[in-house]
C-alpha cells in the first residue's frame, strides 16, 4: 500500500516554483494546514462525499475507488491556497496562513453531481439496460468511445450491423448524459455488436465516422510526470497590479478570461472566481450548451450553475472577424487568458500565446488541455473516459481480477480543473517574481498520472463498504491502535480476523455503527445511498453553498490568516 500525503503533494507541486516547504511553512511565508489533523482516512472521506455513491451507481451498490483521490485533490487545494496566498502578500496583503478543510477535496469529485441531486430537477431519459461502454471486442480487447455528433453515432452502429431508433437512437442520450449521471445503460445489443468484431474492425468503423475508440489500457500509463509546466514569455514586463487584495478574495482585481467547455475549464474558472478574480466566460451566441441542459436547477442547468456561478458571461461569435476582434480585445486587457481548445485552434484564430504576449505581455496565458504531456495522444478527442482508458486508470481502481474500466466519476476531469486552476496561479506567482507574463500548461493525461500516483491497493475484508443489515458502512482502521478500537467495540478479541470483524460489521446497521464507532476512536460513516441528504451531514457544515439559490455545490475551501 503506498498512496499519497496532501501535505507531500503540496511540497512536490511547489517544489516546481522552487518554493520550499518545512514544518508546514512555505517559502518561510506562509504557514499551510490540512483541517482535521489527521485527516479522515480515504476511505471515510470517499464515502461521507458520496464518491462511492456514484462510482457504483451503475452496478447497484456503492464502491470503492483504488485511488487516494480525496487525498489528491486536497492537496491540490491546499497548494493553490499557498499559491494564491504568496501572490497576495506580493500585492500588499499580509497572509500568515491558508487552512483547507480536509473533506472539501473530495466534494469537488461531486460537484455537479450534487447540484443535480439537490436541484429538483430529471434527465431527459429513463435509464434502461446494461452497462455501456467501455465494450469487449471479438478479440478480447475492453474499448472505450467518444463521440461529440448523434449522426456519428448511429452512422458508427450502422457499420457494426445496428441500425434503427429504437437501440442505436435509444442508447444516445444516456451516452451523451453519462458524464453527469454517472451511469450510462444502454440497450444490450450494442455491445453484443461490438463483440462480433476485432479492435481492428471497430477502429475502422469508428475513423470512417468520426469515433474515437480508445482501448483500456490493462497496465498505468509511464513517464507523465509534472502536473504541469510554466514558460516565460520573451522580455521582462510591468507585471499588472491591479485591485486590492482581501484575506477572502486574495485575487480581487485579478480578471480572468475564459473561453472553456465541459468540466475541466469551466472547473478552473470557478476556483479563480472563488479566490476572489473577475473571470469572464465567454460564450457562443445563445450561450453554453450547459445552460438550459437538463437536469435544471431552476432555470439553468444544475452542472451549469455548478461550475460558473458567479462569473460573467459574455457571449461572442469569435468565428466572425468582429466577434474574434472583440475576442482579442479581452485576452488583451487580461491577466489571465484561459481557454481548452484543441491543439491548433488558438494559432487558426490567431490567440496562441505568442499572439497574446505581443499584445498583452503580462498575460498568463493557460491552455487546460487532453493530451498535453504524451507525444502520441491515441485520437483528438480529449474526453474524460478515453483518457483514463488510455492512462490505465481503471488497473488501478479496481480490485484485481475486475474488468479494468474507467470510473464513471469525472475524475480526470475534476482532477485536470484543479490542476488548471494551481498552473494558473504558479504563473501569476511566477509573474510577481519575475515581472514577465508566461504561458502555463495543463492536461487530462497529466491529471491521471497525478491521480496513478496514490494507488493503494485498499481491497481487504474492512477497506470497502460494508453490507449491514441495513445500509454500507465504511470504517476506517488501517493503523494497529484503531484496529484494536474497533475490536473492542465489536466485542471481539484483538486477536479476531478482518474477515470475522466484518462479519460482525455486517449484523448490525450501518446507522447504528456510524453513531457507535466515532466515540469509540473509530471513523465510520453510513454510505449515502443518493447525494440529496449530503448537505444536511454536520460534518460538512460550512463546506457546501447555495447556487443560485436552487441547488447546493461546494463552497470556498480555503480560508487565510493575516
Amino acid at each position: 500500500m503506498t498512496g499519497v500525503d496532501a501535505g507531500a503533494l503540496v511540497a512536490d507541486h511547489l517544489a516546481l516554483l522552487a518554493v520550499p516547504v518545512q514544518d508546514g511553512w512555505a517559502d518561510s511565508e506562509v504557514r499551510v494546514r490540512i483541517d482535521p489533523g489527521p485527516a479522515e482516512p480515504e476511505a471515510v472521506a470517499q464515502a461521507q462525499a458520496g464518491l462511492m455513491t456514484v462510482h457504483g451507481r451503475e452496478y447497484g451498490a456503492p464502491r470503492r475507488l483504488g485511488l487516494d483521490v480525496a487525498t489528491v485533490a486536497t492537496g491540490i487545494l491546499a497548494a493553490q491556497g499557498v499559491l494564491a496566498a504568496l501572490i497576495a502578500r506580493r500585492r500588499g496583503l499580509p497572509v500568515r496562513g491558508v487552512t483547507v478543510r480536509g473533506p472539501a477535496g473530495a466534494l469537488q469529485f461531486v460537484r455537479h453531481h450534487l447540484a443535480i441531486a439537490t436541484g429538483g430537477g430529471a434527465f431527459p431519459y429513463r435509464p434502461a439496460g446494461v452497462p455501456g461502454p467501455p465494450f469487449r471486442t471479438a478479440d478480447g480487447v475492453w474499448a472505450e468511445i467518444e463521440v461529440l455528433a448523434g449522426d456519428d453515432w448511429a452512422a458508427f452502429w450502422r457499420r457494426l450491423g445496428l441500425d434503427g431508433a429504437g437501440v442505436v437512437g435509444a442508447a444516445w442520450l444516456p451516452f451523451v448524459y453519462r458524464y453527469l449521471a454517472g451511469e450510462c445503460r444502454v440497450p444490450p445489443e450494442l455491445p453484443a455488436a461490438f463483440a462480433r468484431h476485432t479492435l481492428a474492425e471497430v477502429r475502422a468503423a469508428a475513423e470512417a465516422c468520426g469515433v474515437a475508440v480508445v482501448p483500456v489500457r490493462l497496465t498505468p500509463l509511464a513517464g507523465v510526470t509534472e502536473p504541469w509546466t510554466v514558460a516565460p514569455h520573451g522580455a521582462a514586463t510591468v507585471a499588472r497590479r491591479a485591485g486590492t487584495a482581501s484575506p477572502d478574495a486574495p485575487l480581487h482585481g485579478l480578471r480572468v478570461v475564459e473561453v472553456t467547455s465541459r468540466l475541466q475549464g469551466p472547473l478552473a474558472g470557478r476556483l479563480l472566481r472563488q479566490l476572489g478574480a473577475q473571470v469572464t466566460k465567454v460564450e457562443p451566441p445563445g450561450g453554453d450548451f450547459g445552460r438550459h441542459s437538463p437536469p435544471l436547477a431552476g432555470e439553468y442547468g444544475a452542472a451549469y450553475l455548478a461550475y460558473n456561478e458567479g462569473k460573467r458571461i459574455v457571449e461572442i461569435d469569435y468565428k466572425n472577424a468582429a466577434g474574434l476582434a472583440e475576442l482579442g480585445e479581452l485576452a488583451a486587457d487580461a491577466d489571465v487568458f484561459l481557454h481548452n481548445w484543441r491543439p491548433g485552434r488558438a494559432e487558426a484564430l490567431g490567440l496562441d500565446a505568442a499572439a497574446v504576449a505581443r499584445t498583452n505581455p503580462a498575460a498568463v496565458y493557460a491552455h487546460a488541455s487532453g493530451w498535453d504531456g504524451i507525444s502520441d495522444p491515441p485520437c483528438p478527442i480529449a474526453g474524460d473516459f478515453v483518457v483514463q482508458a488510455h492512462a490505465g486508470s481503471g488497473a488501478l481502481l479496481h480490485p484485481p481480477g475486475a474488468a479494468p474500466l474507467p470510473s464513471r466519476l469525472t475524475l480526470v476531469d475534476v482532477a485536470g480543473g484543479l490542476l488548471a486552476a494551481e498552473a494558473v496561479l504558479a504563473g501569476l506567482l511566477h509573474r510577481e517574481r519575475t515581472h514577465r507574463g508566461c504561458q502555463v500548461g495543463s492536461s487530462l493525461i497529466r491529471a491521471a498520472a497525478v491521480l496513478a500516483a496514490s494507488a493503494t491497493a485498499p481491497w481487504g475484508p474492512l477497506d470497502g463498504p460494508i453490507e449491514t443489515a441495513a445500509g454500507h458502512l465504511v470504517v476506517g482502521a488501517a493503523d494497529p491502535v484503531t484496529a484494536r478500537r474497533l475490536r473492542a467495540a465489536c466485542g471481539l478479541p484483538v486477536t479476531a480476523t478482518d474477515a470475522e470483524v466484518r462479519a460482525g460489521l455486517c449484523r448490525g446497521t450501518a446507522a447504528r455503527w456510524a453513531d457507535r464507532l466515532p466515540p469509540a476512536g473509530v471513523p465510520a460513516v453510513e454510505v449515502p445511498v443518493g447525494l440529496a441528504a449530503v448537505p444536511d451531514d454536520p460534518r460538512l457544515a460550512g463546506l457546501l453553498e447555495r447556487a443560485g439559490d436552487a441547488c447546493w455545490v461546494p463552497g470556498v475551501p480555503w480560508s487565510f490568516d493575516v
